[in-house]
């Protein structure tokens, strides 16, 4: 019975407690209740849900489907996300799943591969041999494709002529991919290039020119034969950039000289993409003035004194000998005794030059001709100097008249109807806005006033209240008489406060009146502080007098 009313005591209390409330003041009391009942649920949730991880990724469909399949038999929660391409399970259980799936052959993608090289046996035929390794390597390059963040799936050909060893020229590689793009995504030019690349470089004597590259809807991303697809939208987007970003600077520097909005311009340019190497020679002349690159002499010298031939010559001839040929340096003696001789001698001389030789190597994407073009209004080009204006955007754009540059500033009356339209229409709706704000500012304040209003009418009832309990606790209490009151026996007090009322005494005189005024003043006080309390002891006090 204790451990009974232990418990009924407080809940009673509680129900006095929530009885006692406006409409409004329970209202609030249930909602707030009910607001943490429901969050207590859903922090309860979240914290028993175990933490999910991913199993596996990058799933194609039929191994997605195998392995929903294996985890609904085995009664394992998981979760699909990424289009149902990652399977997310709870993080304790991924390793013991990881290997019941590979234990099943899943995915499928552990027979691809390199790994179908591990499969074969040592009977297995030359040409089973070649037929395994590229069937191998597409698989390879298959799942290195879909490792792109685009690309959900690839399958990779390729055409490799056997090698004959009769023919004069082999032939040449080709491969063709099919590529299958996620969910809203697509394959840009970038990725289609690297794709190119990957494929070409696995394959020996395979170019980026030899690979097809389609997509999942049957577009063709790049064409063999064609080059490098993508290798266009890469130079347009380099020349967009660069024209970008000298229009920027160029518009900067208008905006500062003529004011926002007066002048535009555009620029456009050609960007050379060719690879070019070029190679100069130079020949220096040497310190001391310029000489020959080749030198060549012959000198030929006679000495002696003319006297008789030899054989019916003239003295002088030199010796004749054998076919008569004469005999070079040999001595003769003439008829008047005297001896004489023949010199021939020859030269050739190669003289050395300085020599440099320069080679240049151009990398592509350099400026190769540019147009720039600018437009000021007439109003604001009153107040500029326009030669001063057009040499200022050479400068600024790097023009090079020798490349054959180009520069054009006109000046032009500007259309402003657009301008004033979208003045207007920012104009209206920032007065909308504005309108808008003081709306909702004005509906804010009579929301409060209205709470202000309803909490200031709660505590006007709530202290009425009060003031009516305690005007009738006196009431009774006057009416009662006190000596009677402390013969009766008082039931336990309600609440705490009614601790501090002194318990009434058997007494076998009435009490004496100074006692009463004291007791009175002190059944008052407390009427003031707890009419509720007052008012239930004074009802159990009566009820006990009817008894």
């Amino acid at each position: 019975m204790g451990a009974a009313a232990g418990v009924l005591g407080p809940l009673k209390k509680v129900g006095t407690t929530f009885g006692s409330f406006t409409a409004a003041q329970k209202l609030i009391a249930v909602l707030g209740i009910a607001g943490l009942v429901l969050g207590g649920a859903v922090f309860w949730r979240w914290a028993s849900e175990p933490t999910m991880t991913p199993l596996f990724s990058n799933l194609a469909m039929s191994d997605a489907s195998a392995i929903t399949e294996q985890l609904d038999a085995a009664g394992t929660p998981y979760e699909l996300v990424d289009g149902g391409a990652t399977i997310l399970v709870p993080q304790d259980q991924v390793y013991g799943l990881r290997l019941d799936a590979s234990a099943a052959g899943l995915p499928g993608d552990a027979g691809t591969g390199y790994a179908l090289l591990d499969e074969q046996g040592v009977t297995a035929s030359q040409f089973q041999q070649r037929t395994t390794w590229q069937r191998a390597l597409e698989g390879e390059l298959a799942t290195t494709i879909g490792s792109i963040a685009s690309v959900e799936s690839a399958r990779v050909q390729l055409a490799i002529p056997e090698d004959d060893v009769f023919a004069d020229t082999a032939g040449t590689p080709t491969a063709s991919v099919l590529v299958t793009t996620r969910p809203g995504q697509e394959v840009s030019d970038a990725q289609v290039q690297s794709i190119l690349n990957l494929v070409s470089s696995s394959v020996e004597g395979m170019s980026p020119e030899d690979v097809t590259v389609v997509d999942g809807a049957g577009t063709l991303l790049s064409a063999a034969g064609a080059g490098a697809g993508a290798a266009g939208g890469i130079r347009d987007q380099q020349t967009a950039d660069y024209e970008s970003r000298v229009t920027g600077d160029l518009q900067q520097v208008l905006d500062r000289v003529v004011g926002p909005g007066k002048a535009v311009a555009t620029v456009t340019a050609d960007l050379d993409f060719d690879d070019v190497t070029s190679t100069a020679e130079e020949f220096t002349q040497p310190e001391g003035g310029p000489l020959a690159l080749t030198e060549s002499g012959q000198k030929e010298e006679y000495t002696g004194a003319g006297g008789a031939a030899v054989g019916g010559q003239l003295g002088g001839t030199g010796i004749l000998g054998p076919d008569n040929i004469a005999v070079p340096n040999a001595t003769t003696q003439g008829t008047d005794g005297t001896t004489g001789g023949y010199t021939s001698s020859s030269t050739d001389r190669t003289n050395g030059v300085n020599k440099t030789t320069t080679t240049t190597q151009g990398a592509p994407g350099g400026v190769a001709r540019q147009s720039v073009s600018v437009v000021v209004d007439t109003e604001a080009s009153r107040a500029v100097d326009m030669a001063q204006l057009e040499q200022a955007v050479a400068t600024a754009a790097g023009i090079d008249p020798a490349r054959g540059d180009v520069v054009s500033v006109a000046q032009m009356p500007f259309d402003t109807s657009g301008a004033d339209a979208a003045a207007e229409a920012a104009a209206a709706a920032d007065a909308a806005e504005a309108a808008q704000a003081r709306t909702t500012l004005l509906q804010t304040a009579a929301v409060l006033v209205v709470v202000l209003l309803l909490l200031l009418v709660a505590a006007v009832a709530a202290w009425r209240r009060r003031r009516r309990a305690a005007a009738l606790a006196a009431e009774q209490a006057e009416a009662l008489d006190l000596g009677a009151l402390e013969a009766v026996p008082a039931p336990a007090p309600a609440t705490d406060a009614l601790a501090a009322v002194p318990a009434p005494r058997q007494a076998l005189e009435p009490a004496p009146k100074d006692a009463a005024a004291v007791a009175r003043d002190q059944v008052m006080e407390l009427a003031e502080r707890s009419p509720d309390d007052v008012a239930e002891l004074l009802r159990g006090w009566l009820t006990a007098d009817k008894r």
